[in-house]
């Protein structure tokens, strides 16, 4: 059986690879998503500690985990990391390329978000896109001056929100997209004069929004992508996947035949 950590672009190609596949596996992600069950195919949501997440794997005979989720769920990488390598259950994190840094005056590349906060200037109008749990850590500046957030709009991100007491009126909902005149416009109509967002490779449109900042004339300023566990396999694309996961499920199988 594999886990699949999912609940992103690159979570839905290993979904729809391991289908393909024939082989049986578990998608998982931290808040609900709409997911439907298969024959070879089951899904669960919620956090896991530690000890929950040793115990799922051996209740459910978990071979091969797919770490597939987003590349700033540090916490998450960091529990599968300590759990797999205790069990010695081989990790293939399905990543994503990151794009050459952008070298102008208006892009920064920071390393976390006390750094970004430090390149703030005070009654600048800010548009974050680094998510609704990024609402917090943020609270000391939208709270004295105007900030607006892009976030999904489910309920569940709402309600992360509401519970920071931020405006209702400064939420954007909806997703990241490829469409520059669509990103544009929101810079220009919120009169934005920098942009926050997280080093996400082409998958979260990286590229787009670094072309909206300077054909707006708008700083941006990027959090780079935290590392991986080294004992995690990277992959890039579906085809490195595949491969692998034939490799690990192969092996897997050997060994429960001894």
């Amino acid at each position: 059986m594999i886990l699949v950590f999912g609940g992103t672009t690159e979570g839905k190609k290993t979904a729809t690879l391991l289908e393909s596949m024939a082989l049986p596996f578990v998608y998982s992600t931290k808040t609900k998503i709409a997911f439907e069950n298969t024959k070879i195919t089951s899904y669960r949501h919620g956090a896991l500690d530690e000890k929950q997440l040793a115990k799922y794997i051996l209740n459910n005979k978990i071979q091969t985990i797919v770490n597939a989720s987003h590349p700033f769920a540090e916490i998450l990488h960091c529990t599968i990391a300590k759990v797999a390598e205790r069990l010695q259950i081989p990790v293939l994190r399905f990543g994503r390329q990151l794009l050459a840094k952008t070298t102008h005056p208006l892009v920064s590349y920071v390393s976390s978000y006390d750094e970004a906060l430090s390149l703030f200037k005070e009654n600048k109008i800010v548009l974050a896109l680094t998510g609704v749990q990024s609402i917090k850590r943020l609270s000391s500046w939208w709270q004295t001056n105007t900030s607006y957030f892009r976030i999904l709009n489910r309920p569940e991100s709402i309600a992360i929100a509401n519970e920071s007491n931020f405006p209702k009126s400064q939420l954007i909902l909806g997703l990241p997209s490829d469409n520059l005149a669509k990103e544009i416009d929101l810079i220009t109509t919120h009169q934005i004069d920098i942009i926050l967002t997280k080093e996400t490779g082409n998958s979260g449109f990286l590229s787009t929004k670094i072309e909206s900042a300077l054909k707006t004339d708008t700083q941006i300023i990027i959090i780079n992508q935290p590392g991986v566990p080294a004992y995690f396999t990277q992959v890039f694309n579906e085809t490195e996947l595949q491969n692998l996961i034939t490799i690990t499920s192969s092996s897997s199988t050997n060994i429960s035949q001894l």
